[in-house]
């Protein structure tokens, strides 16, 4: 059967890439934006699903800015969206719900089997919506999945963001003000997570839930130090300690990479490999 590729949230960050990354190796795809459907209308999702017949569904869409505290509508929109897209799929099709690090919600070295405490609104409507695929999985006989991801960066990610921030501030000859940086993440490359995705929609036996990381976890000091390198501007820029840590700053959050292993090649530590991370410096630059 042909493939045809349906992205939800083709506007943001991961799935402008995903869109991108599909089309280039000639595949159909169709990108799905806020105004193409609204994903918490079960009819909307059915009239706007069955003419595309899709045989993968990759779930990236959110609903709008997550509120300070985790209020219920938000969270009920995410569950929502999951459950609708489920419903209308094709009795073919592969649904591959997209979860967060930030369901976890305390530090550590994670791997599918552990509780999640999630601390933020964010957090709690991913992990609810991890918990509704899995679930639809179990009762039904449709082919639904979740990839966790842990921390993606790259070209296109919000300016506000860590990495865009800082090369933006750095490049301006500026000061940047941060926390001590001595948060270690899991960052993993837009690029790599895009293969990853879809590695695992396409996948025989899709996992009913898989961390996406690299497995190894860099320090955000030692990121930014590497991006002052990088550009040949001094670290003394580099304002650590000047920030506090916010509530949801978790000391460690790395990814468990064993069963992920199974499905797909493991994503590089970038950021420990010299040249990838000069390449992914320039991306930066470029997008800015």
């Amino acid at each position: 059967m042909t493939e045809r590729w349906l992205i939800t949230g083709a506007a943001g960050f991961i799935g402008q890439r995903l869109v991108a990354t599909l089309a280039a190796s000639g595949l159909s795809v169709v990108g799905w934006r806020r105004s193409d459907a609204d994903l918490t209308d079960p009819c909307a999702v059915r009239r706007a699903l069955e003419p595309l017949s899709p045989t993968h569904i990759v779930h990236l869409a959110a609903g709008p800015s997550a509120p300070e505290t985790a209020d219920w509508r938000y969270v009920a929109d995410a569950v929502g969206m999951v459950t609708n897209l489920a419903a209308s799929m094709p009795d073919h099709c592969r649904l591959l719900h997209t979860g967060s690090m930030a369901e976890f919600g305390y530090a550590g070295r994670f791997n599918e089997r552990v509780v999640c405490r999630p601390n933020s609104a964010y957090g709690v409507a991913k992990a609810a919506a991890t918990d509704r695929a899995m679930t639809l999985r179990q009762i039904t006989d449709r082919k639904i999945g979740v990839a966790r991801l842990f921390g993606v960066y790259g070209a296109g990610e919000a300016p506000r963001r860590l990495i865009p921030h800082v090369v933006k501030e750095l490049t301006a000859g500026q000061r940047v003000p941060l926390s001590a940086g001595t948060q270690v993440r899991d960052f993993v490359h837009v690029d790599d997570v895009c293969t990853t995705l879809i590695a695992l929609a396409r996948h025989a036996e899709m996992p009913a839930l898989v961390n996406v990381g690299t497995g190894m976890g860099v320090s955000v000091r030692q990121v930014c130090e590497t991006i002052a390198d990088a550009l040949g501007v001094s670290r003394a820029l580099l304002g650590f300690g000047e920030l506090p840590y916010r509530a949801v700053d978790e000391d460690h959050l790395v990814a468990e990479t064993g069963l992920l292993a199974r499905y797909a090649p493991i994503p590089p530590q970038r950021w420990l490999d010299p040249a990838m991370f000069a390449r992914d410096i320039q991306s930066a630059l470029a997008a800015q």
